[in-house]
């Protein structure tokens, strides 16, 4: 099995990018903190699955995108990694604003998926700037996918990778919204 990237490196910017978010720029203070599991990739027909109820026992919105090492890859359908985001339906408006983005009078989940595939683009660019500016190529990324509850075909992800990073956040007294991703070794610059 080959090594995964450092979640040293990656979990911070993620958790990091969130706090500022919502707390600093947002503010909405944290329940508690964050949480971050080691757990092992459900796979299925070479795609990660996603699956909101193993996290949530609420509805929730999805927003999935793949990472590869450059645009041939992406063609060739050679992800080096995956990220999924998940915002409870019940908080999420709450969430949306405080990360700035304009919520419609109307939430309809359609517009409200939207939202949530805007800011998993918001955190797979900070993500992937935050890597170059440490030394890392510059990944290319899927467009985030949007579902509700669950991914039934799932995600490309780097087949090489048996476990995931499984990062919860908490904010309005209960679970809000959660990151998995996982990511193979990538080169420096």
């Amino acid at each position: 099995m080959v090594k995964s990237f450092d979640p040293q490196i990656v979990n911070p910017i993620l958790t990091g990018f969130i706090e500022d978010l919502i707390t600093t720029k947002g503010s909405i203070v944290a329940s508690k903190p964050f949480e971050i599991l080691t757990k092992p990739i459900d796979e299925y027909e070479d795609r990660m699955r996603v699956k909101a109820t193993d996290k949530f026992d609420v509805a929730v919105y999805i927003a999935a995108t793949s990472f590869y090492l450059n645009k041939a890859d992406m063609q060739a359908h050679r992800a080096r990694g995956a990220l999924v985001f998940y915002m409870d339906t019940e908080v999420a408006d709450k969430m949306f604003k405080a990360a700035g983005l304009q919520v419609p009078y109307d939430e309809d989940d359609e517009s409200m998926m939207g939202l949530c595939g805007t800011l998993c683009q918001s955190i797979v660019d900070a993500l992937i700037d935050r890597l170059a500016s440490a030394g890392y190529i510059a990944l290319e990324a899927s467009t985030p996918a949007v579902y509700k509850n669950t991914i039934s075909e799932g995600i490309e992800f780097s087949k090489d990778q048996d476990e995931k990073q499984d990062l919860s956040f908490y904010f309005l007294k209960h679970k809000a919204m959660a990151i998995e991703w996982t990511l193979a070794p990538i080169p420096k610059k």
